[in-house]
């Protein structure tokens, strides 16, 4: 690489954060409609997402290969995700990587925008790494109220088949994933240039919303909107993308939860009204991340017999052979979808990597993921499969 390549005086780096089904991909069409640049490719638009993810492709596979090593997913919500994944990038070689990606990017454009729902579990990485270039980061944070986040999230992540059962296991998953980014969030940029936006403001007036995002930013469009961007954003920006309006009433998953969520959720506004800085909203956001752990840690022990029966059950049952139940073949391409599903940081994306659940398969299914889990997971093989429990019990 060119070693005077790279970012110049004035280079710029905008981070978009917040949870999947907030408004990130609008906010990102929105600023790359007014002249950031979006590194290509970029990954392709989608039915639950027809307008686009402005998400480029090396950087959703970067952060899916660290992930996989540090044994963390997308919709994680174990309270110390965000530390497993920083303990992998601390290492030189991520670091060097992206450090690289983003010398040759910058070549090409002054003012870089970067979306990817997983950039949560890396903020330390990306800020640290763009100091080291020269580069003062900027985090935007979309914000979209929790239960509407996790209502949209049902209702575009669901596996088409399931049981009324894993309702609950779905509102619950999500809510807790929610909790957990937006602390990780809050807490990886208090020491930046971070902007807050609400997903309902976007809709309703954009203009201002991204002004005053801009003015914080530290972005060039701040000067002035290009008349032909505002067009463009204009048409790309509809209000009938708010289509999933729900409240807490609407999401089955335990009231403890969902009333931490709702604390998290009113302590960030409070950030928000302050322009983005309260000290006292941090250490109550500090406060709550112990309490979301205490929360966890119940759950994790009030279930620990279940998952204890899980692993004994995955590693005693042999897999059972063709022309029995869901067959060797069903089971074996199941645990390789699970592989593949977790590398990929979603259900969706697992089934696309082709593991179709046959009719009455998902008991032997389950095991045989839990099996397979436990085998790589070894002494940690309850943790690993209590993603699993909800299909398990079905068993």
């Amino acid at each position: 690489m060119d070693p005077v390549s790279g970012p110049s005086e004035g280079s710029r780096l905008v981070l978009v954060a917040g949870s999947g089904r907030s408004g990130t991909s609008t906010v990102s069409g929105a600023l790359k409609y007014l002249g950031l640049h979006v590194p290509q490719p970029e990954i392709p638009a989608s039915k639950s997402n027809p307008r686009g993810f402005f998400e480029p492709e090396w950087v959703i596979a970067f952060h899916r290969r660290h992930l996989s090593r540090a044994g963390v997913v997308l919709r994680d919500a174990r309270p110390d995700a965000a530390s497993r994944v920083e303990e992998v990038t601390l290492r030189p070689r991520p670091r060097a990587e992206l450090s690289e990606w983003l010398s040759e990017q910058f070549a090409a454009a002054p003012e870089l925008l970067v979306k990817d729902p997983r950039i949560t579990w890396f903020l330390p990485l990306w800020s640290q790494t763009a100091t080291a270039l020269g580069v003062r980061p900027g985090f935007l944070t979309m914000l979209r109220h929790p239960a509407e986040v996790v209502g949209s999230k049902s209702t575009y992540y669901a596996h088409p088949g399931k049981h009324d059962a894993d309702a609950k296991y779905t509102g619950a998953t999500f809510t807790a994933n929610w909790i957990a980014m937006m602390l990780v969030t809050e807490r990886h940029t208090r020491d930046t240039d971070r902007a807050y936006v609400q997903y309902a403001d976007l809709l309703t007036d954009w203009r201002a919303t991204l002004g005053r995002a801009a003015e914080t930013l530290r972005l060039s469009m701040r000067a002035g909107m290009d008349p032909a961007g505002v067009a463009e954003v204009d048409a790309f920006i509809d209000p009938s993308l708010h289509r999933v309006k729900v409240t807490w009433d609407d999401v089955d998953a335990p009231a403890p939860l969902k009333d931490l969520a709702e604390q998290v959720w009113q302590e960030v506004l409070r950030i928000v009204e302050a322009d983005g800085h309260r000290p006292a909203s941090s250490a109550a956001l500090d406060q709550m991340a112990e309490a979301y752990a205490d929360l966890y840690r119940a759950a994790e022990a009030t279930t620990i017999s279940t998952v204890d029966a899980a692993v004994r059950d995955a590693r005693q049952r042999p897999q059972q052979g063709p022309g029995k139940g869901s067959g060797r073949g069903s089971a074996k391409g199941s645990a390789t979808g699970s592989a593949k599903g977790s590398a990929m940081d979603g259900q969706q994306k697992g089934q696309r990597a082709g593991t179709p659940r046959e009719a009455g398969s998902a008991p032997a299914s389950a095991m045989a993921r839990a099996a397979h889990l436990a085998r790589r997971a070894g002494a940690k093989g309850r943790r690993v499969v209590a993603g699993w429990l909800s299909r398990v019990r079905r068993g």
